[in-house]
């Protein structure tokens, strides 16, 4: 009986020393602008995150937008994950021959888990657990 108290009395201190990941997304909240280069073409994002654990962000290279929005949750490890509930554009003109096309639809954006550096309040690194690239964002607001 002692042992199962002095086990439940570690797992109740380990678990308060854990970061609180709901307390780690207020962290988040704000406007923020990342740039980098993405096939040789200059690219600019625009991301909001709310305290709530919503987020929306518009991508922009060149002439070209896109625009996703959704929800995202912070974990203890550093790792922050997106889920993708909306997405524009959700479907693309493609040329089939002179000029005639059709419509096709675009794929659900994957939206990702990254990992998740402050380098101060207001500087952001996101490195991309799958694929490995990293974004620098600067809060805006």
């Amino acid at each position: 009986m002692l042992r199962i108290a002095v086990g439940l009395a570690v797992a109740v201190l380990v678990a308060g020393a854990l970061p609180d990941a709901a307390a780690a997304q207020g962290t988040f909240a704000g406007t923020w602008h990342g740039v980098a280069a993405v096939n040789g073409m200059s690219c600019s994002f625009d991301r909001v995150m709310t305290p709530a654990g919503t987020y929306s962000e518009i991508e922009r290279c060149g002439s070209l937008a896109t625009s996703q929005s959704g929800i995202y949750k912070v974990f203890p490890n550093q790792t922050i994950a997106f889920a993708v509930t909306d997405w524009i554009p959700k479907q693309r003109y493609v040329m089939t021959s002179g000029y005639s096309g059709h419509y096709e639809p675009n794929a659900k954006p994957s939206g990702g888990t990254f990992r998740y550096t402050f380098a101060n309040p207001n500087t952001l690194v996101f490195r991309d657990v799958n694929l490995g690239g990293t974004l620098t964002y600067r809060r805006v607001r």
